[in-house]
């Protein structure tokens, strides 16, 4: 069974036909997103919420602050901001 859930810098990108690619990677370094693990191309819908604030990057726009990226089987991705007490490292 493939992940559903997962956690990261998100980036949206979408290319000349308008065709969306949303990608995942482990943390950000200036103005890019590094070590991409997750890539969907063209899911049928992406829902963001409201409280995610994004910042133009090299390849599309990218999430300012990890994020929960959750990739349902029906092909919608929906992007929620990560609350500080749902953060395992608040607690360090």
């Amino acid at each position: 069974m493939p992940i559903r859930t997962v956690r990261g810098h998100v980036i949206l990108a979408e290319d000349t036909s308008g065709e969306q690619t949303v990608m995942v990677g482990t943390s950000l370094t200036g103005n890019e997103v590094q070590n991409v693990w997750v890539r969907n191309v063209g899911p049928r819908a992406v829902r963001v919420d409201r409280r995610v604030q994004f910042a133009e990057g090299r390849v599309g726009k990218h999430s300012v602050d990890v994020v929960e990226v959750n990739f349902s089987l029906d092909g919608i991705v929906d992007i929620r901001r990560v609350e500080a007490h749902e953060d395992l490292r608040a607690g360090l």
